[in-house]
């Protein structure tokens, strides 16, 4: 509880003498002698004096049958007054209670793996806002899981409830991961301890008894020590000649009969820059080779995938294969006639979500053939649903047309990629999920902690270590830095902007000439003009 505000009075000092005992108090010599019990104008003088605290804590004191302030909350306020000696004092005992810190808690929580799970906490604030009493701002508290039989704390964090939250009795959520141990504990406790009063606490049982947790998923695919296959291999001149390397890598290798041999569904599983997408253009050359009349769809999560896609595709694919590739999203829709006479669709989930809803009056669905999904463990994510409805419609139009549709998911290395291959129809033939670690460019990982609270500052601290490690690591090769939000990304940009002003070479970060420089710098300004 937040300390008591002392006032010199004789009225006070003689009350704090009759409710708080004298071992609670260090000044308690200053004080005159325990009287029989508190007078009218002794509680009135306290009362006057803003001192709400003050009288709970006298009042608990007075009434050790009330255990805490809690317990307050169901007597009504003339029951207190009366326990006082003083009826109008116990409204004054109501609002305190109500202005000491309170919440409740409620937990969900979602097994990833065997080891794994995820806890959702919603927090629900359960007191009256008083400026002067709380300040403007918030309130801070200190939020952990502990494990009651062997007192482990598996995770804690600082969690500031804001003033409008608690005004406004917004609901607050906090998503973190835990680690769990077979054989299954019984409870764990989430607990809740406010950073400024004391007493001022929750607690929030996660009761495992009922927790089925996922089945032992079988081990990573092992990389085998193959021969790296030659793109010869594809058996047709023009698709070979779409590629500047000369042999597949080891996961290509791999993977190349099964997808470029076999209509099977298939799910590839592997860490970033292993060749995904070249495994999706083996799925599509062999509709272009096998099924010349049907189409190709390639699914991509961001329109800025689809845009990189459709980039590349029209000159490999259109301009070299002869085959008319069709971007399909929210910013561009082409007209029926062109969507008709396309072999390659590149769209986004939400845009085949609602263009194959009408699959019985339009026949172009109906000759999809294959379905590739990219970054398919997104299904896990917010925009999980849409492709749900997207596998499991493409399945009832396969089995009403009696026209078998394949479905190709890309995806990183997986935790459960059983349980999503068991959900797409594939068995053991399908199944590629590769270790992070196998990857073809080696990865090297340099880790480096920021201790600060507060995100802007955090994030301000991080730049000049940023250009550093730049500096240190990938001094003429592309670099990419993820922050949260367009704001940061221009805060951020700023300041490696400035710390390059401070080098011997301020455009060593300029791969290009003086001209074309200056030619964009024109052309831009001539945009920034006209707008």
């Amino acid at each position: 509880m937040m300390p008591y505000r002392l006032v010199e009075s004789e009225a006070f000092k003689a009350l704090m003498d009759y409710a708080v005992p004298r071992y609670e108090l260090p000044s308690q010599h200053f004080f005159p002698e325990k009287p029989s019990q508190p007078s009218t104008s002794m509680l009135k003088s306290a009362s006057s004096m803003h001192s709400g605290n003050l009288v709970l804590h006298l009042f608990l004191n007075r009434n050790p049958q009330v255990k805490s302030a809690q317990k307050t909350l169901e007597i009504r306020g003339k029951s207190a007054g009366h326990m006082l000696h003083h009826v109008n004092i116990g409204l004054k005992v109501k609002q305190c209670v109500h202005q000491i810190p309170s919440i409740t808690m409620e937990a969900s929580i979602q097994p990833i793996t065997r080891t794994v799970l995820r806890v959702r906490l919603s927090i629900n604030p359960d007191f009256k806002w008083n400026d002067q009493v709380h300040g403007t701002v918030g309130e801070p508290w200190w939020i952990w899981v502990e494990d009651p039989t062997n007192d482990h704390i598996y995770h804690s964090e600082y969690f500031l409830l804001q003033k409008k939250q608690v005004v406004t009795k917004e609901q607050q959520f906090l998503v973190f991961t835990i680690p769990i141990f077979e054989p299954l504990p019984s409870q764990y406790y989430i607990r809740a301890v406010s950073d400024r009063w004391l007493g001022a606490e929750a607690v929030c049982i996660i009761n495992f008894q009922h927790l089925i947790l996922p089945e032992r998923h079988p081990p990573h695919t092992e990389l085998l020590d193959l021969q790296p296959l030659p793109v010869s291999a594809l058996g047709h001149r023009e698709y070979e000649m779409l590629y500047k390397f000369t042999h597949f890598n080891p996961v290509q290798t791999q993977i190349f009969h099964t997808l470029y041999h076999t209509d099977t569904n298939v799910l590839l599983g592997a860490p970033t820059g292993s060749g995904k997408t070249v495994a999706a253009e083996l799925a599509i050359f062999r509709v272009f080779n096998k099924y010349p009349t049907s189409k190709a769809v390639y699914i991509a999560p961001l329109k800025a995938l689809v845009r990189e896609r459709m980039e590349d595709w029209k000159v490999r694919i259109e301009e070299k294969l002869g085959k008319k590739v069709v971007e399909l999203t929210g910013d561009v829709t082409p007209d029926m006639r062109a969507i008709a006479e396309a072999d390659l669709i590149v769209t986004t989930p939400e845009k085949w979500d609602g263009v194959s809803r009408s699959w019985q009056n339009r026949s172009y669905v109906q000759k999809v053939s294959i379905l590739i999904i990219d970054e398919i463990h997104l299904l896990g994510d917010e925009r999980g649903p849409v492709l749900e409805v997207i596998v499991s419609r493409t399945n009832f139009i396969s089995s009403h047309t009696e026209k078998t549709v394949r479905v190709v998911g890309l995806s990183t290395a997986l935790a459960n990629a059983r349980d999503l291959a068991d959900w797409l129809g594939i068995g053991q033939m399908g199944l590629f999920n590769f270790r992070p670690s196998v990857r073809p460019v080696p990865l090297e990982v340099h880790i480096q902690g920021f201790p600060g609270q507060h995100y802007c500052p955090r994030m301000a601290s991080m730049n000049k270590p940023a250009f550093q490690a730049i500096r240190s690591h990938s001094p003429a090769k592309p670099v990419l830095i993820f922050v949260s939000s367009r704001r940061q990304t221009r805060l951020t940009a700023i300041d490696l902007i400035a710390f390059l002003a401070t080098e011997n070479d301020p455009k060593q970060w300029l791969n290009m000439d003086e001209r074309e420089r200056k030619r964009r710098y024109s052309e831009n300004l001539k945009i920034a003009m006209v707008i």
